[in-house]
């Protein structure tokens, strides 16, 4: 008996021990992993779209959750364009970078405007889209396909990116659709990055079956809605509700109370029915369009929690540069 208790009373001081231990505040570094951790593990995910022509993307990483976390999971920078050039009477397709997106990446910018947002634990996309060229996502034949996915994942290495996201918009196309050209696009490029990079897809343009099949559909990480309070309809092949995003709000726009109520409401719809993203559109500065009443509703709505704002009015305060830049297959080679 007299073991026992002196085993017990171990036992108890050895608890006691750890439960102080327990309490401590985590140390700095163990506090910004756990924050990276959650900040993409959070489902649903939120994604927040930003307009590089005018907006600071770490305006996006101002919001957080109550814990400190960041509200946004992806930030998708809108946007690069596809581009073509002529070599040898070929057409062959470029990645544009115009001239205000260039040093966001270029000449040091991802060290300023890329590196803080992924030390936050977000992840950082660049959008592709088509800008009047007549080229785009869906009529690029096999060559061309794989030249642009190969531009693509050489885009991602370069600037220590999280992924790509697809638009497909503005192409003017000049050329017959070429069928299952984007969803080869896709195939190719999941099959050229590493496992963890995020490719993404805006339920707009040209996303049919004879665009994107299942096979590759089931490669795409998350697909957002056109926009919407809530759309349940998936009309990309092979992607399940986990990666879906029936919630798709631009933020342009002024909100009403029961606006914002409702999206708060859909909001907890998208997480009670398994969903996996809730999609923002152009984030403008806090001072502009405040989006803090609907981010809190959101949050409150998925998560349970609130949302506050560092900042939100960073300038823009990077140089333009004349001309873009352009990435090419050579570029690659």
């Amino acid at each position: 008996m007299k073991n026992f208790m002196i085993l017990s009373v171990a036992a108890m001081m050895a608890a006691l021990a750890v439960s102080c231990q327990k309490a401590e505040p985590l140390a700095e570094t163990d506090a910004a992993n756990a924050a990276v951790t959650r900040a993409y593990n959070m489902t649903p995910k939120i994604t927040i779209y930003v307009e590089t022509n005018d907006v600071n993307p770490l305006n996006a990483g101002d919001y957080l959750l109550s814990d400190g976390t960041p509200y946004a999971s992806i930030v998708e920078l809108f946007a690069s364009n596809i581009h073509k050039e002529i070599v040898g009477g070929i057409v062959r397709p470029t990645l544009y970078l115009n001239d205000k997106m260039t040093n966001l990446l270029e000449n040091g910018g991802t060290e300023k405007y890329i590196k803080p947002l992924q030390d936050k634990g977000i992840k950082v996309l660049l959008t592709v889209l088509g800008d009047w060229a007549g080229i785009g996502l869906a009529n690029m034949n096999d060559t061309q396909a794989e030249q642009f996915a190969k531009i693509l994942a050489y885009a991602v290495e370069k600037y220590g990116l999280d992924g790509i996201g697809f638009d497909d918009e503005y192409a003017n196309y000049s050329s017959s659709l070429v069928s299952g050209s984007f969803g080869n696009i896709i195939t190719k490029l999941r099959g050229l990055m590493p496992a963890d990079k995020l490719i993404t897809v805006f339920e707009w343009g040209n996303v049919g079956s004879s665009q994107i099949n299942a096979t590759a559909g089931a490669l795409i990480d998350y697909v957002y809605t056109n926009f919407s309070a809530y759309d349940t309809y998936i009309g990309v092949a092979g992607v399940t509700k986990e990666r879906f995003a029936p919630e798709s709000i631009n933020l342009g726009g002024i909100f009403s109370a029961s606006q914002i109520r409702n999206y708060g409401n859909a909001a907890y719809d998208v997480a009670e029915n398994g969903y996996g993203a809730i999609m923002h559109f152009n984030l403008r500065t806090k001072s502009d369009r405040d989006p803090l009443k609907l981010f809190n509703a959101i949050a409150d709505g998925a998560y349970g929690e609130t949302v506050t704002c560092e900042n939100g009015n960073r300038p823009q305060d990077w140089t333009f540069v004349p001309g873009g830049f352009t990435i090419s297959i050579d570029d690659v080679q």
